[in-house]
């Protein structure tokens, strides 16, 4: 129970900020009408047209990789996944393939996540994105060290990548330096720039480092008192029962 609970809470690492590179727009109407759907915010409109040039040409990767992106807006991750899988089947070099379907697999097979991603980087060294993922699949394996190793590549590329410095201070939280990940975190939140999850992850922090008075008054800004304590409760048995 321990190591799924966090688990859980790393597996919230891999968001804002940790996309692929789009393949370019194509010029078939298919692909026009599903790029302009996607933008929109119509992602079952894009699947419409999508499903038509695929039922005429199954191995079309463009319109595979737009099939995957329309059904995670939808949130049919096992069919974004088939769609990912189809497209690398065609053409395993396929970047954005690599990436989306190792963000799927992080909840279930972070070692393959992990190969997917330095595949990707193979050929996109210096994709701050791609390293920020590769991050996340190290530490949901228990190499902290290499993660934050991952995460600061990240941030020297792009040193405003949020996500890469929230996903660092969850990492150093976890990993034995509650004190450096809070210290991160709370400046984030100081400057502006922490959203719900980096407000989460700093109330983890603090309570990981002892500070539960400031950990629950991080947390009320965002729950009611009683899930606060509850979620309060939950920081403190990680903080006595750390995972490995």
């Amino acid at each position: 129970m321990r190591r799924l609970s966090i688990v859980v809470l790393l597996i919230g690492l891999a968001g804002c900020g940790a996309t692929a590179s789009q393949s370019g727009s194509g010029t078939a109407p298919g692909l026009r009408i599903a790029d302009a759907a996607i933008a929109s915010g119509t992602p079952a409109v894009a699947l419409q047209a999508l499903e038509g040039m695929l039922a005429t040409n199954p191995r079309n990767t463009d319109a595979l990789l737009r099939h995957a992106r329309a059904n995670m807006m939808l949130g049919n991750s096992s069919a974004a996944e088939a769609s990912y899988r189809r497209a690398l089947a065609v053409d395993g070099r396929l970047t954005e393939a690599q990436v989306g379907l190792g963000r799927i697999l992080l909840a279930s097979n972070a070692a393959q996540a992990e190969k997917l991603f330095e595949q990707a980087l193979a050929r996109d060294a210096k994709n701050p994105a791609i390293l920020n993922n590769l991050g996340v699949a190290r530490d949901l394996q228990g190499r902290h060290a290499q993660a934050q190793d991952a995460y600061l590549q990240a941030l020297a590329l792009a040193p405003d990548l949020t996500s890469a410095r929230t996903n660092l201070g969850l990492s150093l939280s976890v990993s034995g330096k509650p004190e450096e990940g809070a210290t991160m975190l709370g400046q984030l939140a100081r400057d502006g720039n922490a959203d719900r999850r980096a407000r989460d992850n700093l109330a983890l922090a603090l309570a990981l480092s002892g500070r539960t008075g400031e950990a629950d008054k991080v947390l009320r800004e965002e729950m009611s008192a009683a899930d606060a304590s509850r979620a309060l409760a939950g920081y403190r048995a990680l903080a006595d029962n750390p995972a490995p």
